[in-house]
């Protein structure tokens, strides 16, 4: 598969999850509990991150006219990085203090589409609590280690303004993706090394699922109201991509 057709594959399975999500009453109902929690988290780091870039960025009196022009560049660039990966962190966060929200979603949108298997999978012990805790903290050090990295190349003069937010696009969704498909790598009992495996065999299209949730949920506020939905539309994406075999191969058994 060509990798703009894997970002296509991607990004029509995430319109479709959608789809699923919102039309079944019990992905809606535990969608609700989901999002209440995130849209606090989520606004909390957006404040937070916005103060800080407009806070590091402000200029002197004295500037010149480049300097001040070089700041606005690296605010601009310092915010949509903040706001790009605010969701991402958010997610995490909750899902390291509630582990079963993002489970519970996902597996309610599987059986919409597929009872038998979301019964499979419901039936799986998973990998142990404190393992999967661990792992995720260890996923979320190395986001923050990327984004800071990015954040550092944004001062780079010009281009870096340009290129940070698009590096940053790619680093998102690649986390985002990842972080919505944990329920499922966690009930097939994957360690974070096979977890990245089968991120890297299908990694344009995971990328292309993940794309059009990372935009939507960067923006402030209304952005959180889709976390829900994305979790649920993992479940479409595990059925068509990870267990349908015309990809990479078959993942779960």
């Amino acid at each position: 598969m060509k990798p703009q057709q894997g970002l296509v594959l991607g990004a029509s399975t995430a319109m479709r999850g959608i789809k699923l999500a919102t039309s079944s009453p019990e992905v809606r109902a535990t969608y609700v509990q989901l999002v209440a929690v995130l849209f606090v988290v989520a606004t909390a780091l957006d404040v937070l991150g916005v103060w800080a870039v407009w806070h590091w960025t402000g200029g002197g009196a004295g500037d010149s006219w480049w300097q001040t022009l070089a700041l606005v560049l690296l605010r601009i660039a310092g915010i949509g990085i903040v706001l790009l990966a605010a969701p991402v962190l958010a997610l995490r966060a909750v899902d390291l203090a509630f582990p079963l929200l993002g489970e519970r979603v996902f597996l309610a949108a599987m059986r919409v589409q597929s009872p038998e298997r979301a019964a499979q999978l419901a039936a799986m012990p998973g990998l142990p609590l404190s393992r999967t805790i661990a792992d995720a903290l260890v996923r979320t050090l190395s986001f923050l280690v990327q984004s800071i990295g990015v954040f550092a190349l944004s001062f780079v003069p010009v281009v870096g303004a340009v290129v940070a937010p698009v590096l940053q696009t790619w680093i998102t969704a690649r986390a985002l993706a990842w972080e919505l498909l944990e329920p499922y790598f966690d009930k097939l009992a994957l360690d974070r090394a096979g977890q990245a495996r089968v991120l890297d065999e299908h990694r344009m299209v995971s990328v292309g699922f993940a794309v059009p949730f990372v935009f939507v949920m960067a923006v402030p506020l209304l952005g959180p109201l889709m976390f829900g939905l994305a979790q649920g539309a993992a479940a479409l994406f595990v059925l068509d991509v990870l267990e349908s075999g015309g990809s990479k191969g078959s993942v779960g058994t």
